[in-house]
């Protein structure tokens, strides 16, 4: 290691430096300037105060001139002594000739005696600190008589000079060390805050955790080092689940508590060397080294997913918070950052796929189902766009009349080149994106428009049922939008139901009560999917202003030799609280008998219709008698 790297200067110092020299600098030019500005002002002044007392001799002088009084000019001139910066004066006449002078004490007498009056033109062309020349001519009734010179010391001057000097000089070194003092705090201030920005710039403050920044440049660096080494490294990808029931039950302080334990646990369940950062709201990234072989990564992915499936302590709860996990191999199955990343979100949604709680690893072939699904919400977009879908319609029967009161709507995809598509597979891919909101409108509009069709056309009125999406359920004017669907198609609302599922309300209890309360007070009917798989809860059951019960077809599948209690609990419930109960998946003859007596109000099932097109519910209704036998 290079120690002497520590005794470097920071960059911040080093220019604390380099803006303190030139201001020091600045001061020295500035001083020069305000010091030379200052020794011609006083040379100036110290020559007009000449030109002053040059002036006053000769008007004093004059009559001695012209009286040739000698004694009398030699008076006058000694006056001069109580003018400090005065060395000499002395008279000429008009002819040159020298009449009298005045010297003080200890100035050198020969070269003042030997001026001339012709030295003053010169005066100016001093140098700065040479003695002063002044001249004034001597005039009697417009008469030049003579003149008088004199010389000025410039020694206050340079004393002057020299005080102002020290005054500045204190004056800079004391704005030095102010400037070195507020330079030295701003710096630290600075560098204090730079610090503060870097760490927030790379740390997550929620959980202090390194932040999706920071943890990619972290495994760039790792896998450029390893590169170098063939070192092996895991990079897990982990997503909690249902975390947005976390902060719409208990809210977001809650499920950011919920995110901190994560953050603990995902640090606990690691190495000190591996690095865990927090890369997005409820998703988190881990690196790990691997010593040996492939396989450390995912028993290290298995290990978080086990860590996480298990109760955190909330202040108002205990939460568990089971993670879906993906984890790829550098570099077995990637060989450089982008793909090694992509490569682990394949495997995390290969994760969330199989349920809660899984970890998966990377394997080849989840590319091409990646690419795959890519293709499909690309090209699903563009059948939305362009009408290239189609509906069909699966009919749902009174149990009691055997007559046809209803059909749901489903979706079917035709590709060009793909064939027929199932909705098991295109629906997911619309739900991971936001296309699920699209395809929900699409269906409804079509749904609507054709029933409004075979309801004009037929004396017997059957209401269709369309699936809601959560993503749908959650937009704001979604109860307008199907009002203003209704009113575009001539549909009557209560001939329109709609179907949501528990998982879907709970989501958002708020809203989705919200929602259904608006659509039913339209005459909309609602209709509660696949009751029982959910949180089938009677006070949730109370609160949703439902028409229609669903029965999931799990609990349709075993009868009549198993399941029985179950279904008809939950029979007697829906009809304590006025609820028809649809039984879906009706597939047997012995099933349709056993909920016909059991109580059921409506089945649907391939018994008793498949789905089937436009046309051939029309034909169905058409021939479909008023006095239709029951179905058992």
């Amino acid at each position: 290691m290079n120690h002497s790297a520590d005794h470097t200067p920071s960059p911040l110092k080093e220019m604390a430096r380099v803006k303190l020299a030139g201001f020091g600098v600045a001061l020295l030019i500035s001083g020069f300037v305000l010091l030379a500005y200052q020794a011609f002002s006083l040379r100036s002044a110290l020559t007009a105060d000449a030109n002053v007392q040059a002036d006053m001799i000769a008007d004093n002088v004059s009559a001695s001139v012209l009286f040739d009084d000698v004694h009398s000019a030699q008076e006058t001139l000694h006056s001069l002594r109580k003018v400090p910066y005065v060395e000499s004066a002395a008279i000429y006449t008009a002819a040159g000739k020298h009449f009298a002078a005045y010297i003080r004490p200890g100035v050198p007498a020969k070269e003042l005696l030997e001026a001339q009056i012709g030295n003053v033109e010169g005066s100016n062309r001093r140098f700065l600190f040479d003695d002063v020349f002044v001249a004034s001519s001597i005039t009697q009734n417009g008469k030049t008589l003579g003149s008088v010179v004199v010389v000025a010391s410039t020694q206050q001057i340079a004393a002057e000079l020299a005080h102002f000097a020290v005054f500045i000089l204190a004056a800079s070194l004391c704005a030095l060390w102010i400037a070195f003092v507020i330079t030295s705090r701003m710096s630290a201030r600075i560098a204090q805050a730079e610090k503060k920005l870097e760490y927030l710039a790379s740390t997550d403050p929620l959980t202090a955790l390194p932040n999706r920044r920071a943890f990619y440049e972290a495994l760039n660096d790792r896998l450029q080092r390893g590169a170098q080494g063939c070192a092996r490294a895991a990079l897990i990808l982990v997503d909690l689940d249902d975390f947005k029931n976390v902060n719409d039950t208990l809210g977001h302080g809650a499920g950011d508590e919920l995110l901190k334990h994560v953050a603990l646990a995902l640090r606990q369940s690691v190495r000190v060397a591996d690095l865990v950062s927090r890369i997005g709201g409820d998703e988190f990234a881990v690196l790990v080294a691997i010593a040996k072989e492939k396989a450390e990564g995912i028993r290290t992915a298995e290990r978080i997913a086990r860590a996480l499936a298990r109760p955190f302590d909330l202040p108002r709860a205990s939460i568990v918070a089971s993670a879906s996990v993906g984890v790829s191999v550098y570099p077995d199955d990637a060989a450089d950052v982008a793909a090694l990343v992509s490569s682990a979100d394949i495997a995390l949604y290969a994760a969330k796929s199989t349920g809660k709680n899984a970890a998966v690893e990377f394997h080849p072939s989840m590319t091409v189902e990646a690419r795959r699904r890519a293709r499909l919400e690309t090209e699903l977009r563009k059948a939305i766009e362009t009408d290239a879908l189609s509906l069909v319609y699966q009919p749902q029967f009174d149990c009691r009349t055997g007559r046809m009161i209803g059909v749901e709507a489903l979706a079917r995809w035709v590709h060009p080149v793909d064939g027929e598509i199932s909705p098991v597979e295109f629906v997911p891919v619309a739900e991971d994106s936001e296309l699920i909101v699209s395809l929900g409108q699409w269906v409804l509009r079509r749904a609507c428009r054709d029933a409004a069709r075979w309801n004009a056309d037929s004396e017997v009125q059957i209401y269709v049922a369309v699936n809601v999406s959560a993503r749908q359920l959650r937009q704001v004017q979604y109860s307008e939008n199907v009002k203003a669907v209704l009113a575009e198609s001539g549909l009557s609302p209560h001939l329109l139901e709609l179907e949501l599922t528990e998982s879907q309300l709970m989501a958002n209890m708020t809203a989705g009560v919200e929602a259904m309360q608006q659509l039913r007070a339209a005459g909309i009917r609602l209709s509660l999917d696949d009751f029982g798989t959910g949180y089938s809860s009677l006070s949730y059951l109370q609160s949703f202003p439902v028409n229609n019960l669903k029965i999931d077809r799990a609990f349709v599948k075993p009868l009549p030799q198993a399941g029985q209690p179950i279904v008809t609990a939950i029979i007697s419930m829906a009809h304590s609280f006025g609820i028809a109960v649809v039984a879906e998946g009706v597939e047997e003859a012995a099933q349709l008998a056993w909920l016909t007596d059991a109580g059921c109000d409506i089945v649907q099932g391939y018994l008793t219709g498949r789905p089937m097109p436009f046309e051939r519910i029309t034909e169905l209704m058409r021939t479909e008698c008023e006095d239709s036998e029951p179905l058992a």
